[in-house]
């Protein structure tokens, strides 16, 4: 099966999860992102009672490594076993929580978020680079991805620290009572529809032995534009925690927006405007 058919299949087998699950409430749920697709162990990619999927990235040498060209948001390292954190334009060094300061961590508009198509429903595209410590490809270098909070708002949160921050219960597989900077999360990993998930990684995953590492891709994480509903003016706050992770770092880039190109013609009919006006004018000015 294509990439489209197994992502929808995924989507299908969720929606049928959740429409299961009836008035008993959702369970605990562990998704395992251990290999490529192109792998034998069976285990990179898994879809959430919501529609959310996690997805191995499979070619995370394409384009050209490094974390400039990956141009994360935020990014999350601490040397104790758990770390969390969120992406803010604070200037502080003591930046919240885990979150490392930086040119890489900084606030982001939803307007400038893309969506991508796949089996004909519209997804928001977020890539996690993971730089744990292990040795890559090896139980050693697993790290779990507990919970996921967005939250869409005002210039408050631009920089949270100024407004109260984050506050709540970390780490409690629940979303409940969170708010960043007063406001709720407008959506959640651990929600009601997917009970308490966690996903486990294997960092540095890729399908070419010698090309994993900093600066390319591990995991992708789709998300439907329609659970995420806001103005293209909102901030965006992306908040993360991970367990069992050895003192690397975390960091997380979106797909952004595609500005519409005009076509060749369009160019060109304004260049000939352009150049008639430029015209009018000397004929005036002589």
């Amino acid at each position: 099966m294509n990439r489209s058919t197994i992502t929808k299949t995924l989507l299908l087998a969720g929606m049928a999860a959740a429409g299961s699950l009836g008035m008993a409430g959702a369970q605990a749920t562990t998704i395992e992102i251990l290999c490529t697709a192109s792998e034998p162990c069976g285990k990179s990619s898994g879809t959430t009672a919501d529609g959310t999927i996690f997805e191995a990235e499979a070619s995370p040498t394409e384009p050209a490594t490094g974390t400039g060209v990956f141009k994360p948001f935020v990014r999350v390292q601490s040397n104790d076993d758990t770390q969390s954190g969120y992406n803010t334009d604070t200037g502080n060094p003591d930046i919240n929580f885990d979150t490392k300061a930086g040119i890489w961590t900084h606030s982001v508009l939803f307007g400038d978020l893309g969506t991508v198509d796949i089996g004909g429903l519209s997804y928001y595209q977020f890539s996690l680079d993971s730089n744990e410590q292990g040795q890559a490809n090896s139980d050693a270098n697993l790290i779990d991805l507990t919970e996921i909070q967005i939250f869409l708002g005002g210039e408050e949160l631009r920089i949270p620290e100024s407004y109260g921050g984050y506050t709540g219960t970390q780490f409690d597989g629940s979303a409940a009572g969170n708010f960043m900077a007063g406001y709720a999360p407008t959506w959640n990993l651990d929600n009601a529809w997917n009970g308490d998930v966690t996903v486990t990684l294997q960092s540095s995953i890729c399908d070419t032995n010698g090309q994993c590492g900093s600066g390319k891709g591990d995991l992708n994480l789709y998300i439907l534009e329609s659970l995420l509903q806001g103005s293209p003016d909102d901030y965006f706050v992306f908040y993360t925690e991970y367990d069992g992770n050895s003192a690397g770092f975390e960091e997380w880039n979106y797909l952004a927006r595609s500005v519409p190109v005009p076509e060749p013609g369009t160019l060109a009919l304004f260049g000939l405007g352009l150049a008639g006006l430029i015209a009018s004018r000397r004929k005036l000015q002589k």
